[in-house]
């Protein structure tokens, strides 16, 4: 087995095509880019792993189509955000909220699992209490917060990126990002 860790990350992209070895090694280097850049991004219906997962594919997606005439680096940092902030827009965009509510109908053995189809039906009134708590709660979080805080997490629960909304918003990404650690601790504290 040949020793790649002196390779260039330009020659790996190409060797990794071919030879595993070479890939893995090309992967373990960007494993820790691939963490940090998921961790700016927040997944409604998800979790940071799922994003790395995405940002890992965004990763292989650079390896397979590396031309090898620019820095690779570049351009695996760019397949790898792009990965990840595609899954953030997927996951908010509401195409799919039809699926986050559904309600298992299991034919089978085991009894306990047929409630639908013996005619037995979701309580509404939990319904309604639950959407109610769930009211309550973003009430009680947007008033921990200031106007431009509110708005800077409405933004980044829609699933644009930190540059995105401060773009938007006529700031720096700094500006954005002390905003967003401002608001994780303040809602932290809300009960």
């Amino acid at each position: 087995m040949e020793n790649y860790a002196s390779y260039s990350d330009e020659r790996l992209a190409v060797l990794a095509k071919t030879d595993a070895a070479a890939l893995e090694t090309l992967l373990a280097r960007y494993k820790k880019a691939v963490k940090s850049t998921a961790r700016q991004y927040f997944l409604a219906v998800g979790e940071e792993d799922d994003l790395i997962q995405e940002g890992t594919i965004g990763l292989f997606r650079a390896i397979n189509t590396y031309d090898g005439v620019s820095a690779f680096k570049n351009y695996a940092f760019t397949c790898i955000k792009s990965g990840i902030i595609s899954a953030v827009r997927k996951s908010t965009s509401g195409k799919n909220k039809p699926l986050l509510y559904y309600v298992p109908i299991y034919v089978g053995e085991d009894e306990d699992k047929n409630s639908l189809i013996k005619g037995e039906i979701v309580d509404p009134e939990e319904e309604y209490i639950n959407s109610e708590a769930a009211k309550e709660f973003m009430e009680r979080i947007k008033a921990a917060l200031s106007g431009y805080e509110y708005q800077i997490l409405t933004l980044y629960l829609d699933g644009y990126s930190y540059a995105d909304i401060a773009k938007l918003k006529g700031k720096n990404a700094k500006s954005v990002d002390n905003a967003v650690q401002r608001i994780r601790k303040k809602i932290a504290k809300v009960k």
